[in-house]
């Protein structure tokens, strides 16, 4: 019941939000088929496919759509999918900023991989976990969980997980202020990136070593070594932005794009080219109006006011300070939105979670006392089974007993009969014999009369 109400939510937010994008080839193909699909692993991958598509713009229809994948992939007891379900809700909530809810989801999907002995997911588990550490601040957790990714990939031999982790204790590194050991880890993971042609990884690993260079250029300027070491650094970071930058015009990246020109721009400042600087921070403050980013936007007025008040044009630098306020303001209250609409959102499933869990366990209930019954039905009737065999086989023997005994008694009354028999032919032989001496004995008496008459005539 459970999941069919899930799935019937699922159905009616699907059509709500996904029809705005079936212009969208791909998500109009995966659309179509999930009308064809049936619940088996390959609906699932649909799912999670169609939540991925959907994530940039609707984070939320993404965490219903991966929910509901991850409902199937339970019911299929498919467990690649569970774990692959859990680790994309992960991300999806990562990206809506809910890093306890990413973490929770991503330490689920690490489990299920543990379990799978999934030698090539976990190391990618770990580094899921290593980067809401990362995000939440936790700096020596972040690395504890991306050196443990990182030896496990170097086992597998997995070279774009090892340049990834690489990157990743790399960014910590920097964040901790250990830029030569940050360096260190960036240009290993570049230049795996290169090993295996990774573009797009190669472009983040150069566009992560500018900003390390920058970072450096900035320490050397405020420790006060403003000259060669804070020139060499930003000549340094430049060379690695210019560079990240072409690769990601090469890509049509236009977020990346923005960034490295802001990140130029900056440069230009802090080395006094203000002529260079308003050029790029110009070109970034374009493409992040195109993408409707408030977030590069506000970076960018900043970096304009810096410009501005450095060059001593203040009129200008009040103008974009009142923009950077107005956009820094505007995601705050945007996040504040966010944040109360989570915890509402929060409120209500958890309400729902409790409702229904009261309402299963009130079923596992009935069910249980069902079983109880059953088992007890089960019991008797085994029971009465037993009672009515035990009985059934001592009748049995009785009767084999009895029949026994009846046999013995038949066989006795037969020889008994036999002897009787045997015994009246015998008293008949011995009366035939007696009747036949006693006839033999009256003839023998009749001479002898004769015999005493005929001699006393004789003696006369």
């Amino acid at each position: 019941m459970k999941k069919r109400m899930k799935y019937t939510l699922f159905f009616a937010m699907l059509f709500f939000f996904c029809i705005s994008f079936a212009q969208n080839r791909k998500i109009d193909s995966l659309l179509t088929l999930l009308k064809k699909d049936k619940e088996d692993t390959i609906r699932v991958k649909d799912l999670s496919a169609l939540a991925w598509e959907l994530k940039a713009n609707n984070p939320d229809t993404a965490i219903v759509l991966s929910t509901c994948a991850l409902y199937l992939a339970q019911k299929l007891n498919w467990k690649r999918g569970i774990a692959a379900s859990f680790s994309n809700l992960g991300v999806f909530y990562k990206s809506k900023g809910d890093y306890q809810k990413a973490l929770d989801f991503y330490l689920k999907s690490l489990r299920i991989m543990e379990e799978r002995k999934d030698k090539k997911g976990i190391p990618i588990g770990l580094g899921n976990i290593g980067t809401i550490y990362f995000l939440q601040a936790d700096y020596h957790k972040a690395l504890d969980y991306y050196f443990k990714a990182l030896k496990m990939a170097e086992v597998t031999g997995n070279k774009n997980t090892i340049s990834r982790q690489l990157g990743n204790i790399g960014a910590v590194y920097k964040e901790l202020h250990e830029n030569s050991k940050a360096l260190e880890y960036f240009f290993k993971g570049l230049k795996i990136n290169e090993e295996v042609g990774d573009k797009k990884g190669i472009e983040a690993k150069l566009g992560n070593i500018g900003n390390v260079y920058k970072s450096q250029g900035d320490s050397a300027s405020s420790a006060g070594n403003i000259t060669f070491a804070k020139t060499h650094c930003y000549a340094k970071a430049l060379k690695y932005f210019s560079a990240a930058l072409k690769m990601a015009e090469g890509f049509n990246d236009h977020n990346n794009v923005s960034i490295y020109f802001a990140n130029i721009g900056s440069l230009y400042t802090k080395t006094g080219n203000f002529k260079e600087a308003e050029k790029y921070l110009q070109k970034a403050n374009k493409l992040a109006m195109e993408i409707k980013s408030k977030e590069y936007l506000k970076d960018i007025n900043s970096f304009f006011y810096t410009l501005y008040d450095t060059a001593g044009k203040h009129q200008q630098a009040f103008e974009h300070y009142k923009l950077y306020i107005t956009y820094r303001d505007s995601l705050q209250n945007e996040e504040n939105t966010k944040k109360q609409t989570r915890t509402e959102m929060n409120f209500e499933f958890e309400k729902k979670e409790a409702e229904t869990k009261a309402e299963q366990e009130k079923k596992d209930l009935i069910a249980a006392e069902e079983k109880t019954k059953q088992k007890l039905f089960l019991w008797f009737t085994i029971a009465g089974l037993g009672i009515v065999l035990v009985v059934a086989v001592c009748i049995f023997r009785s009767l084999r007993i009895n029949k026994k005994k009846n046999k013995i008694i038949t066989e006795q009354k037969e020889l008994v009969e036999k002897q009787k028999e045997i015994v009246e032919e015998k008293q008949k032989e011995i009366l035939d014999s007696i009747y036949y001496a006693r006839r033999i004995q009256k003839s023998l008496l009749t001479s002898e009369k004769y015999i005493s008459r005929n001699l006393s005539r004789l003696m006369k």
